[in-house]
């Protein structure tokens, strides 16, 4: 949005497409920007909504299309429910499918094909994958917005579970096997839907598959060991919060641990956890982004390269000029030390972590925090302790 507040389509277009630099030769998008203020809405929202279940590009449009996303995710809802299959996989076409173009950069990857993602994979009989990347996008939806639960209860209205790939498989050895990374995806969306709405979704399907699986996992001796410990790590999260049990159905001692048990020692649990918060990654360097977005929306910003938190520097001297030094009485000279302070509080504060300042008496904590909460908008009383 705009640094006044303000919400013009047109300009987020751009915005989004200086994000996403590789759909600007797409002739579809090309022809939207061209319109320019005659853009409408419901232009724009039939534009981009496919581009909703792109994983490279989920994140984005919403964070650019915030006031009109739910518009685009209910579109996207209609789309897929139009969908013939979402169960089917068909491996007849497979040679003349290579998934991976769509999600890379590189030049051989079309940008009128990743602009109509449904067409393509119901092409060429892939409903079920298909069905896997908007469970993707949703969850992701999901966590940057939570008020579009609505929207996105509507899909799995009609929709299959995430884990649909594993209901009614005969062998899981040969699916953990074949097709290990896919099951990872489709275990972590399960879970990241689950988080989010936990009374819900534990109701709406049936869970007893993942008691299957665990079994299977428990017992398989495969080669890839860190892909078979997140999967068994996903599906032990889900049992714990479907079945409501307790912690001590996860942790256990190395000491007392068999091989047939469920539970993980410290170290491998930690691992696991930790691959999936760099999971979650991605969305909260986008939520953290917002807040800084009234300091790097400035007439001279011309490139999403100005955005901080590992996408580039802040727009620094815009942020001093927020700040109205008379009124705090607190000097405050904005250093290379002081710069990556701020930006580490802010993304802490935007993710609500708790937050611990500590350094020798005028090293600048009072003054960071007032600058902080100024920019902000917050009025409230600071003391010192």
């Amino acid at each position: 949005m705009a640094i006044d507040g303000s919400f013009r389509i047109e300009y987020e277009l751009e915005r989004f497409l200086r994000r996403c630099p590789k759909l600007a030769a797409a002739s579809e998008l090309v022809k939207l920007v061209k319109k320019g203020k005659s853009l409408t809405e419901e232009e724009l929202i039939d534009g981009v909504a496919e581009l909703l279940l792109h994983p490279r590009y989920t994140i984005p449009l919403v964070g650019c299309f915030r006031p009109i996303a739910r518009k685009i995710v209910d579109r996207a809802v209609a789309l897929m429910r139009l969908v013939p299959d979402l169960t089917s996989n068909s491996s007849d076409l497979m040679l003349e499918f290579d998934e991976g173009r769509l999600f890379t950069d590189t030049e051989s990857s079309e940008c009128e094909e990743v602009i109509c993602v449904i067409n393509v994979y119901v092409k060429h009989e892939r409903g079920l994958k298909l069905h896997e990347l908007a469970c993707l996008a949703f969850s992701r939806t999901l966590d940057l917005l939570p008020y579009l639960s609505g929207s996105i209860r509507n899909y799995f209205s009609f929709a299959p579970p995430p884990f649909k790939r594993i209901t009614g498989m005969e062998s899981m050895s040969h699916l953990l096997m074949q097709e290990g990374v896919h099951l990872l995806d489709a275990m972590r969306v399960s879970y990241r839907l689950l988080l989010a709405e936990p009374e819900f979704f534990s109701r709406l399907w049936d869970w007893s598959c993942f008691l299957d699986l665990l079994h299977e996992i428990t017992g398989f001796n495969g080669e890839n060991t860190e892909l078979l410990m997140d999967i068994r790590w996903c599906v032990v999260q889900i049992l714990t919060i479907v079945l409501k049990m307790s912690d001590r159905f996860v942790r256990k001692k190395k000491s007392d641990m068999t091989a047939p048990d469920f539970g993980f020692d410290d170290e491998v649990a930690f691992a696991c956890l930790l691959r999936w918060k760099e999971f979650l990654q991605d969305v909260s360097l986008e939520k953290a982004g917002w807040y800084l977005e009234p300091f790097r929306e400035s007439g001279s910003c011309s490139s999403e390269k100005d955005i901080n938190l590992g996408l580039g520097p802040s727009n620094w001297s815009d942020m001093e000029a927020t700040w109205d030094m008379s009124k705090s009485g607190r000097p405050f000279v904005v250093t290379s030390a002081v710069k990556k302070s701020f930006e580490m509080v802010w993304l802490a504060v935007s993710q609500r972590w708790p937050v611990l300042l500590y350094g020798p008496a005028g090293a600048g904590k009072t003054a960071l925090i007032s600058k902080l909460a100024h920019a902000q908008g917050s009025q409230g009383m600071l003391s010192s302790i």
